[in-house]
């Protein structure tokens, strides 16, 4: 009996320490990791704006004023500034409506230095958009005083997380203490206790792990505390969990800052070079018509030439339209639509390229509608990219052994709306797969390698997914996950798919 009364008290303590631990954590993962994440990207954007300004204030020194196409730069980047900055107060505000939950008054205390800073911050940049890009410009010592302020929060965030991390360890060496006193000189029941506890332990030095990784912006870190498909029954468990789903969360947005970043100055390039190249070519187009106009009676071999110029200019045409659609893409304009009618009006408009080719094309669409906030025409150029991939990969076979074959399928999964489209095909060499949504990056000797890269970028900003569901000899697999919405009348639809070929 003493034995499980000191097995209960010992549990009790402990289960306090990790209590304790895990309201240190959710101020860790919760407040500080996503503020100091969003600060980052304010302050990056402050840097921006200063680097413009250093080299503007030239110019505004020389000019007396700013051109208009300065201006239209300027006066967005402030608003983003400020946009950045508001979305890190928000979160710290949260944490004021919610004490309990990451610890109470004591985790307020220094979450109000940091509320205090941010609120000068928020005058500060809000002033500054306010003036407008000149007066901006000449005000130095706001610009200094936002500076200023930013450095002062990154510090004070880093060091809130160094001292969380420090908590988090020192809990879980003091709680292995603690069960070790607790537990000493007790008989075989209370051994097989030890054991129990100190099995329940590995999780959090896993987990003490994570934390240390992920502060040092290690977002690939996971920590695995059970078996596979094992219940998630215990308190450890559950934090483990979440710590994943922050980590997953966290290195999503990281790929998607980069990708974006990266697709940014790609597109940009693109429009200069198009820019460069669309002149000339017009100009080598006239050239042609004239020259066709001044030779009379053109022998065959001239006309065959001059074909082929005018062929070659075309597509070099088609190649600068387009990286120019490429460089200029419009941010959807989201609204409520039901997929399958899209898909339908798409597949219909696609037939006769089908039929052409000699393929069987199978829908596999629900009756019901599949309702999601987005762009109808971005999507559609979207999924017709996709299914002329997947028309030339079938036509790239010569021989093979059963009918070229094409499958269009939705299906409803939770709170996403997936759509698959997959050819029996030849497939994609294995390397090939991992860099098919790189920009520029194709095998076609006529491609531009834009299909796939625009593809990833409108499924992006409607906050989706794609990937390669499967690839190999039995052909190709895509994948386009969008996030489902209400219907306009708020009734609820369940999925029923139907088949059709």
């Amino acid at each position: 009996m003493l034995v499980l009364i000191a097995t209960g008290v010992s549990s009790l303590i402990i289960l306090g320490q990790l209590q304790s631990q895990q309201a240190s954590f959710d101020l860790l993962t919760g407040v500080y990791v996503p503020f100091n994440a969003d600060l980052s990207k304010a302050h990056i954007q402050d840097v921006r704006i200063s680097m413009q300004f250093s080299l503007a204030n030239e110019r505004l020194l020389e000019a007396q004023k700013l051109s208009s196409q300065e201006e239209s730069l300027f006066a967005p980047a402030l608003a983003e500034r400020r946009d950045m900055v508001l979305r890190a107060r928000r979160i710290v505000d949260d944490a004021f409506r919610n004490p309990d939950r990451i610890g109470g008054a004591e985790a307020l205390e220094e979450l109000a230095i940091l509320q205090g800073a941010l609120n000068q911050l928020v005058d500060a940049v809000t002033m500054a958009e306010a003036k407008g890009p000149a007066e901006a410009l000449r005000d130095i010592r706001t610009q200094n005083e936002i500076d200023g302020l930013f450095r002062f929060l990154e510090e004070e965030s880093s060091r809130a997380i160094q001292k969380l991390q420090g908590q988090v360890r020192h809990a879980s060496r003091d709680t292995e203490r603690l069960t070790i006193r607790l537990l000493f000189g007790a008989s075989l029941l209370a051994l097989i206790a030890l054991l129990a506890v100190i099995w329940t332990l590995r999780p959090l030095r896993k987990l003490t792990e994570g934390v240390r990784r992920l502060g040092r912006g290690d977002w690939g870190q996971r920590v695995k505390i059970r078996a596979a498909g094992a219940p998630r029954l215990d308190e450890v468990s559950q934090l483990a969990h979440e710590f994943n789903l922050m980590a997953e969360a966290l290195q999503e947005r990281e790929r998607r800052l980069i990708r974006n970043e990266r697709m940014a100055a790609v597109g940009q390039l693109a429009a200069q070079v198009t820019h460069e190249i669309r002149n000339p070519l017009s100009s080598m187009t006239l050239n042609v018509e004239l020259l066709e106009d001044e030779i009379d009676n053109p022998s065959p071999e001239a006309r065959q030439l001059l074909g082929h110029i005018t062929s070659e200019v075309d597509r070099l045409t088609q190649i600068t339209g387009e990286y120019l659609q490429f460089a200029r893409r419009q941010k959807p304009e989201r609204l409520p639509m039901d997929l399958i009618p899209e898909l339908e009006s798409l597949l219909d408009f696609l037939e006769e390229e089908h039929e052409q080719a000699d393929i069987e094309v199978r829908r596999e669409l629900p009756v019901e509608p599949q309702w999601i906030l987005g762009d109808a025409n971005q999507l559609r150029r979207a999924f017709m990219n996709l299914l002329r991939n997947a028309r030339e990969a079938l036509s790239d076979v010569d021989e093979r052994a059963e009918p070229a074959q094409l499958r269009v399928r939705v299906v409803r999964r939770g709170e996403v709306v997936v759509v698959e489209i997959a050819d029996n095909g030849p497939g994609l060499p294995e390397d090939d797969a991992e860099r098919i949504f790189e920009a520029f990056f194709t095998r076609k000797a006529q491609g531009t390698g834009l299909g796939l890269a625009i593809v990833q970028q409108i499924v992006s900003d409607h906050e989706g997914g794609i990937e390669v569901a499967r690839t190999g000899p039995q052909g190709t697999s895509f994948e386009v996950t969008l996030p489902a919405c209400d219907p306009p009348n708020g009734s609820v639809f369940s999925p029923s798919p139907r088949s059709s070929a």
